[in-house]
Protein backbone atom coordinates (compact mmCIF):
# COMPACT_ATOMS: atom_id res chain seq x y z
CA UNK A 1 0.00 0.00 0.00
CA UNK A 2 1.13 3.84 -0.66
CA UNK A 3 0.14 7.24 1.19
CA UNK A 4 0.60 10.40 -0.18
CA UNK A 5 1.40 13.81 1.21
CA UNK A 6 -0.61 16.63 -0.50
CA UNK A 7 0.14 20.68 0.12
CA UNK A 8 -3.15 22.04 -0.71
CA UNK A 9 -3.01 26.10 -0.81
CA UNK A 10 -6.19 28.12 -0.60
CA UNK A 11 -6.30 30.93 -3.83
CA UNK A 12 -7.49 34.10 -2.29
CA UNK A 13 -10.89 35.07 -3.21
CA UNK A 14 -11.49 39.11 -4.01
CA UNK A 15 -15.21 38.50 -4.84
CA UNK A 16 -15.68 37.10 -1.10
CA UNK A 17 -12.94 39.44 0.47
CA UNK A 18 -10.47 36.59 0.79
CA UNK A 19 -6.77 38.33 0.25
CA UNK A 20 -4.54 37.21 2.50
CA UNK A 21 -1.21 38.38 3.51
CA UNK A 22 0.18 35.14 3.87
CA UNK A 23 -0.47 31.87 2.19
CA UNK A 24 -2.97 29.72 2.94
CA UNK A 25 -2.37 26.11 2.97
CA UNK A 26 -2.78 22.34 5.06
CA UNK A 27 -1.10 19.62 4.30
CA UNK A 28 -2.69 16.52 4.35
CA UNK A 29 -1.72 12.38 4.37
CA UNK A 30 -4.14 10.28 2.50
CA UNK A 31 -4.14 6.34 1.71
CA UNK A 32 -4.09 5.33 -1.46
CA UNK A 33 -7.19 3.38 -1.13
CA UNK A 34 -8.90 6.67 -0.71
CA UNK A 35 -10.88 8.29 -3.19
CA UNK A 36 -11.07 11.74 -4.54
CA UNK A 37 -13.96 12.42 -2.61
CA UNK A 38 -12.15 11.58 0.76
CA UNK A 39 -9.79 14.08 -0.11
CA UNK A 40 -12.51 16.57 -1.10
CA UNK A 41 -13.85 15.91 2.54
CA UNK A 42 -10.28 16.40 4.07
CA UNK A 43 -9.65 19.79 2.48
CA UNK A 44 -13.86 20.59 3.29
CA UNK A 45 -12.46 19.68 7.39
CA UNK A 46 -8.97 21.55 7.30
CA UNK A 47 -10.53 25.00 5.82
CA UNK A 48 -13.31 24.61 8.31
CA UNK A 49 -16.27 24.53 5.53
CA UNK A 50 -19.83 24.02 6.93
CA UNK A 51 -22.19 23.78 3.90
CA UNK A 52 -21.68 21.34 1.30
CA UNK A 53 -21.51 22.14 -2.44
CA UNK A 54 -20.10 20.44 -6.05
CA UNK A 55 -16.38 20.27 -6.40
CA UNK A 56 -14.42 19.07 -9.33
CA UNK A 57 -11.32 17.98 -9.57
CA UNK A 58 -8.70 18.47 -12.57
CA UNK A 59 -5.12 16.26 -12.58
CA UNK A 60 -2.71 18.19 -14.42
CA UNK A 61 0.52 16.84 -15.77
CA UNK A 62 3.98 18.05 -15.15
CA UNK A 63 3.72 21.29 -17.48
CA UNK A 64 0.58 22.37 -15.44
CA UNK A 65 -1.81 21.40 -18.37
CA UNK A 66 -5.02 19.77 -17.26
CA UNK A 67 -5.11 16.30 -18.55
CA UNK A 68 -8.72 14.92 -16.98
CA UNK A 69 -11.22 15.62 -14.47
CA UNK A 70 -12.75 14.02 -11.31
CA UNK A 71 -16.61 15.48 -10.99
CA UNK A 72 -18.36 15.41 -7.92
CA UNK A 73 -20.73 12.30 -7.96
CA UNK A 74 -23.65 13.90 -7.92
CA UNK A 75 -22.17 15.88 -11.07
CA UNK A 76 -20.49 13.13 -12.84
CA UNK A 77 -22.12 12.35 -16.57
CA UNK A 78 -19.29 10.45 -17.99
CA UNK A 79 -19.36 12.96 -20.96
CA UNK A 80 -15.88 15.04 -21.92
CA UNK A 81 -14.19 16.51 -19.53
CA UNK A 82 -14.65 19.79 -20.14
CA UNK A 83 -16.25 21.18 -24.01
CA UNK A 84 -13.81 20.81 -26.89
CA UNK A 85 -12.39 24.08 -28.52
CA UNK A 86 -12.27 24.85 -32.44
CA UNK A 87 -8.70 25.86 -33.41
CA UNK A 88 -9.54 29.66 -33.01
CA UNK A 89 -10.24 29.29 -29.38
CA UNK A 90 -7.44 26.96 -28.77
CA UNK A 91 -4.98 29.97 -30.77
CA UNK A 92 -6.48 33.20 -28.39
CA UNK A 93 -6.00 31.22 -25.80
CA UNK A 94 -2.76 30.08 -26.47
CA UNK A 95 -1.73 33.35 -27.30
CA UNK A 96 -3.30 34.92 -23.73
CA UNK A 97 -2.82 32.22 -21.41
CA UNK A 98 0.45 30.17 -21.82
CA UNK A 99 3.92 31.71 -20.99
CA UNK A 100 6.30 32.21 -24.07
CA UNK A 101 9.02 29.45 -22.51
CA UNK A 102 6.24 26.71 -22.53
CA UNK A 103 7.61 24.15 -25.09
CA UNK A 104 6.28 23.39 -27.77
CA UNK A 105 5.50 19.72 -27.47
CA UNK A 106 3.75 21.07 -24.34
CA UNK A 107 1.60 23.56 -26.54
CA UNK A 108 1.07 20.76 -28.86
CA UNK A 109 -0.34 18.35 -26.04
CA UNK A 110 -2.51 21.16 -24.85
CA UNK A 111 -4.06 21.71 -28.25
CA UNK A 112 -4.89 17.77 -28.44
CA UNK A 113 -6.35 17.72 -25.32
CA UNK A 114 -8.66 20.77 -26.08
CA UNK A 115 -9.29 19.84 -29.13
CA UNK A 116 -10.06 15.59 -28.11
CA UNK A 117 -10.80 16.14 -24.54
CA UNK A 118 -10.86 12.43 -22.26
CA UNK A 119 -14.15 11.43 -20.44
CA UNK A 120 -14.59 12.56 -17.23
CA UNK A 121 -14.35 10.39 -14.25
CA UNK A 122 -16.53 9.87 -10.78
CA UNK A 123 -14.40 11.31 -7.90
CA UNK A 124 -16.16 9.01 -5.35
CA UNK A 125 -15.25 6.12 -7.75
CA UNK A 126 -11.39 7.47 -8.27
CA UNK A 127 -8.79 6.13 -6.04
CA UNK A 128 -5.64 8.00 -4.97
CA UNK A 129 -3.84 5.06 -6.64
CA UNK A 130 -5.96 5.28 -9.67
CA UNK A 131 -4.62 8.82 -10.32
CA UNK A 132 -0.69 7.33 -11.08
CA UNK A 133 0.73 10.36 -9.84
CA UNK A 134 4.40 11.69 -9.62
CA UNK A 135 5.68 13.51 -6.71
CA UNK A 136 5.59 17.50 -7.88
CA UNK A 137 2.41 16.46 -9.88
CA UNK A 138 -0.08 18.80 -9.42
CA UNK A 139 -4.22 18.84 -8.88
CA UNK A 140 -6.68 21.50 -8.96
CA UNK A 141 -9.89 21.83 -6.99
CA UNK A 142 -12.38 24.04 -7.07
CA UNK A 143 -15.47 23.81 -4.72
CA UNK A 144 -18.42 25.69 -4.73
CA UNK A 145 -19.15 26.83 -8.27
CA UNK A 146 -21.12 29.84 -6.94
CA UNK A 147 -18.63 31.57 -5.11
CA UNK A 148 -15.45 29.38 -6.50
CA UNK A 149 -12.88 28.77 -3.57
CA UNK A 150 -9.71 26.87 -6.03
CA UNK A 151 -6.96 25.46 -4.17
CA UNK A 152 -3.36 24.03 -6.07
CA UNK A 153 -2.69 20.82 -4.93
CA UNK A 154 0.72 19.50 -5.02
CA UNK A 155 1.92 16.34 -4.14
CA UNK A 156 4.59 16.64 -1.79
CA UNK A 157 5.54 13.20 -0.69
CA UNK A 158 4.73 9.49 -1.45
CA UNK A 159 5.70 6.88 1.13
CA UNK A 160 5.58 3.19 0.29
CA UNK A 161 3.15 2.51 3.53
CA UNK A 162 0.00 2.60 4.28
CA UNK A 163 -1.80 5.50 6.35
CA UNK A 164 -4.22 3.14 9.06
CA UNK A 165 -6.57 6.28 9.61
CA UNK A 166 -8.85 8.44 7.69
CA UNK A 167 -7.22 11.78 5.41
CA UNK A 168 -5.43 13.38 8.25
CA UNK A 169 -4.30 17.36 8.44
CA UNK A 170 -0.32 16.83 9.29
CA UNK A 171 0.67 20.52 8.76
CA UNK A 172 -0.89 23.80 8.48
CA UNK A 173 -0.12 27.79 7.88
CA UNK A 174 -2.52 30.88 7.87
CA UNK A 175 -6.17 31.16 8.76
CA UNK A 176 -9.07 29.50 7.24
CA UNK A 177 -11.65 32.20 6.13
CA UNK A 178 -14.85 31.75 6.57
CA UNK A 179 -16.67 30.15 3.92
CA UNK A 180 -18.73 32.74 3.41
CA UNK A 181 -18.25 36.83 4.48
CA UNK A 182 -19.83 38.28 7.36
CA UNK A 183 -20.86 35.03 8.79
CA UNK A 184 -19.02 32.97 11.42
CA UNK A 185 -17.49 29.26 10.32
Amino acid sequence: MTSYRFRVWLHPNPTLEFEPEIEVWRDIEVDGSHTLTDLHEAIFDAFERCDTHAYEFLLRDEHGISIRSYAHPQMYSGDQSWPPMDDEQIDRFIERAIPDDVSEEAREKFRDLRKNPPEERNAAETTIDDLDLVESQSLFYEFDFGDGWEHHIELEKIREEPLDSEPVVVDEHGDAPPQYPGRNK
